[in-house]
């Protein structure tokens, strides 16, 4: 939940004496039931696991993805952007009792984009990054809540680097604020309930979670689709040619221009709908990261509201026994999603015709990101349909 400013700057933080040049952007408050004083570490041990890209929602790592690559071709990530490299680090403001609480692991360069420890108290923490656009600060507090628990509460600093620095905060902001920034709180808040379900006991699989909550693969990505020697295999097949002629029959669209395959072996495939499968991949309605995506990048048209008949806005078209078709279009593109559930096995099918030029420009650079992230929505998926199963 974001608050007010002043939920960070009356708190006594060690912060506001090294960053009296930064700007506050957000304060936010992660819900932590049951966390007592003692209980700040186990909140950030929670935070580091969660931080594994497997167990993101598929929409932050698209958007995380387009960032990156983005900053690849745009040079705003090279190694002179790191902290050090940018006008010093804030390390170089800490008076000596809080230099002492650092780490030799802490204390290692890093490059762009990646968060660096400044100092780690009882009760608070923070880390910096930098880049070409700005060098931020994630301040972590542990404070007091309801009913004599505690909660973490999240702080973003920031110093834009120049007009470009500026122009990019400003155009990241709303992105900030009705999109990552939630998701990524949730996933927080769920990592601290999973640890506290943990810590009172269960039944453990063998990796250590709980059976059933958010128990992981040999890779780490989430739920039942690995083996102990890591996750079951996906899959996938690119181009017209190389897509199973079966999974291209059951599309609406015979001229497509571009088509991918991704299959997932499971032995839950049959027991429940293809649409069932859908949903759980999808979603009923569209969150607000796939909104951003299928609407704001790829003008997708999308239906409001839950219904029957559709899946996160597209439109329920057609199904057989073990496969539902969803469509929707754009002003330059129309696309089909295929889910399937047959022969042991999860399958999503995409395709996409380009009715217009700004189509065949628009989706291959993203189709590279897109690619990258079916395999972890499809482990996604079983894990949350194989967990079902089981309780």
């Amino acid at each position: 939940m974001r608050l007010a400013d002043t939920a960070h700057g009356d708190q006594p933080w060690r912060i506001h004496e090294l960053a009296a040049d930064f700007r506050l952007e957000d304060v936010w408050a992660i819900r932590t039931p049951g966390a007592g004083p003692e209980d700040f570490p186990e909140m950030l041990e929670a935070m580091e696991a969660a931080f594994e890209p497997a167990r993101q929602p598929w929409p932050l790592r698209f958007l995380f993805a387009v960032r990156f690559k983005l900053g690849a071709l745009l040079g705003w990530d090279k190694a002179e952007s790191a902290p050090a490299a940018r006008g010093g680090s804030l390390r170089e403001r800490l008076p000596d009792d809080l230099r002492a609480t650092l780490t030799a692991d802490d204390v290692v360069a890093t490059g762009a984009n990646d968060f660096t420890t400044l100092y780690a108290l009882d009760r608070e923490c923070a880390r910096e990054m930098a880049n070409h656009t700005a060098h931020a600060i994630m301040h972590l507090g542990w404070v007091p809540a309801a009913g004599g628990e505690h909660e973490l509460r999240m702080a973003v600093l920031v110093r834009p680097n120049g007009r470009l620095g500026r122009l990019y905060m400003a155009a990241i902001g709303p992105l900030r604020h009705l999109v990552v920034l939630p998701a990524m709180t949730r996933v927080w808040e769920r990592a601290w309930r999973e640890r506290a379900s943990r810590e009172r006991g269960g039944v453990q699989d063998g990796s250590g979670a709980k059976d059933g909550s958010g128990a992981k693969d040999g890779s780490g990505a989430p739920g039942g689709s690995g083996t102990p020697d890591g996750p079951r295999k996906v899959r996938s097949a690119v181009g017209r040619r190389a897509v199973p002629a079966e999974a291209q029959a059951l599309s609406s669209l015979p001229d497509a221009d571009y088509a991918d395959w991704f299959a997932l072996a499971t032995d839950a495939a049959g027991d429940v709908t293809a649409e069932h499968w859908a949903r759980a991949m999808f979603g009923d309605v569209p969150s607000r990261s796939e909104r951003f995506i299928w609407r704001g990048l790829l003008g997708l048209r999308l239906a409001e509201g839950r219904s029957p008949r559709t899946v996160a806005g597209w439109r329920l078209a057609a199904r057989g026994d073990d496969w539902v078709r969803l469509e929707t279009e754009s002003g330059f593109l129309t696309g089909n999603l295929v889910v399937g559930a047959a022969d042991g096995q999860l399958s999503l099918t995409t395709l996409l015709r380009y009715d217009r030029p700004l189509g065949r420009r628009i989706w291959p650079p993203l189709s590279a990101v897109h690619r990258g992230l079916c395999p972890g929505l499809l482990r996604e998926t079983v894990a949350k349909v194989e967990a079902g199963r089981r309780a």
